[in-house]
C-alpha cells in the first residue's frame, strides 16, 4: 500500500509539471483566467461567477448557491449554476472566510477575528443573522453534515488545530475534534461518524469523531491542498491540490482510502464541489477580474 502510494504522488506530481508546461507555453495569465482552456482543460460548462471569491455554498433544492466574495468589501451572491445568472447579493463581514448552508435554509459564516473567530447563522431567506457561535481560534473553514442541521467548523491558531461541531439550529457547540495543524479542508462522512481532514501537505486523515482518534491516513498529494469533498453517495472523496497556479483533482476511494485518478483542473481554482446527482464537479475559480464556475465530469 505504501508503495501504491507513492507511485500514485509521482502520477500527481508528473500532471502538476505537465499542465506548469502547458500553461507555460499558452502564455496565458493565471490570476485573470476565467476559462480552464488556458490549461488545456475542456470543461463542460464555464459559468460566469463574482471575481475574488473565496468559496461556495453546495447547490441547494432551489437550483443556486451562494457564493462568499473577499476579503476587502467581502459579500454574498446567489447565483445559478444552471444559468450563471446572479439572483441576489448583499454585503457581509470582511472577517468572512468560508461560506454554507443547510438544506433548512441556515447559512453559516465561519469568521477569522484576529485571535478569535466566530460562526455567524444567517436565515437565507431574510438574510439577516440569528446567531453568532464564539469560538477560541480564528474560523477558517465550514461545511454541513449529512443530517441537514450540523456544521463542522476548522479553527486554527499557530500549531494547534480544532474542529468545532454546531448545532445550526441552536448554536450551541456539542463537541470539538483534534485535527493535525496544517490542516486546511474537512468533511464529515456520510454517517457522520468520522471526519476527513486534508493536511497542506497532502496527506488525508480520517479521524474518529469520538475522541479524536486516526483511524487512517492516504498520501493523496504532494503538497498544496486547498479543499476537500465527498461524493453524495459517500463513496468518493474529491481533494484539490494547487501548486504554483497549477491544480489538480485526486479522486480518492473511501472504501480502498487510495488515489483512484488524478484530474486537471484550472490554475486558481480554490474548491472543488460534488453536484447533487454526483455526476459532475464544480470547479470554483477564483480571479482578480472576473471569477467562474467550471462544470466538469467527477470521473
Amino acid at each position: 500500500m505504501v508503495a501504491a502510494a507513492r507511485r500514485m504522488a509521482a502520477v500527481i506530481g508528473l500532471t502538476a509539471a505537465a499542465l506548469t508546461l502547458a500553461a507555460c507555453s499558452a502564455g496565458g495569465d493565471n490570476t485573470a483566467a476565467a476559462s480552464g482552456s488556458t490549461y488545456g482543460i475542456s470543461p463542460q460548462r464555464v459559468l460566469p461567477a463574482p471575481s475574488r471569491m473565496l468559496a461556495t455554498t453546495q447547490l441547494q433544492a432551489n437550483g443556486v448557491m451562494w457564493a462568499l466574495t473577499g476579503p476587502g468589501s467581502a459579500g454574498l451572491v446567489e447565483i445559478s449554476p444552471a444559468t450563471g445568472r446572479v439572483e441576489t447579493s448583499f454585503p457581509v463581514s470582511d472577517f468572512a472566510r468560508s461560506v454554507a448552508e443547510s438544506p433548512a435554509g441556515v447559512i453559516a459564516l465561519a469568521l477569522a477575528t484576529g485571535r478569535t473567530g466566530a460562526l455567524q447563522l444567517l436565515n437565507a431567506a431574510t438574510r439577516k443573522v440569528t446567531r453568532v457561535v464564539q469560538l477560541p481560534m480564528p474560523a477558517e473553514r465550514v461545511v454541513v453534515g449529512r443530517d441537514s442541521s450540523t456544521f463542522y467548523v476548522l479553527t486554527a491558531q499557530a500549531d494547534l488545530a480544532q474542529v468545532a461541531i454546531v448545532n445550526g439550529q441552536d448554536g450551541r457547540v456539542t463537541g470539538t475534534v483534534t485535527v493535525p495543524p496544517d490542516v486546511v479542508s474537512v468533511v464529515p462522512d456520510a454517517r457522520q461518524a468520522t471526519l476527513y481532514a486534508m493536511e497542506r501537505g497532502g496527506l488525508l486523515d480520517e479521524i474518529s469523531l469520538l475522541g479524536s482518534k486516526r483511524l487512517a491516513q492516504i498520501r493523496v498529494g504532494s503538497g498544496g491542498a486547498e479543499s476537500v469533498t465527498l461524493s453524495p453517495d459517500g463513496r468518493t472523496l474529491y481533494v484539490l491540490e494547487q501548486l504554483g497556479g497549477i491544480a489538480n483533482v485526486a479522486v480518492v476511494s473511501a472504501a480502498a482510502r487510495a488515489v483512484e485518478k488524478v484530474l486537471p483542473a484550472p490554475g486558481t481554482c480554490v474548491q472543488v464541489l460534488v453536484a447533487p446527482g454526483g455526476g459532475h464537479l464544480y470547479e470554483i475559480v477564483r480571479a482578480a477580474r472576473a471569477g467562474s464556475i467550471q462544470v466538469t465530469a467527477a470521473a
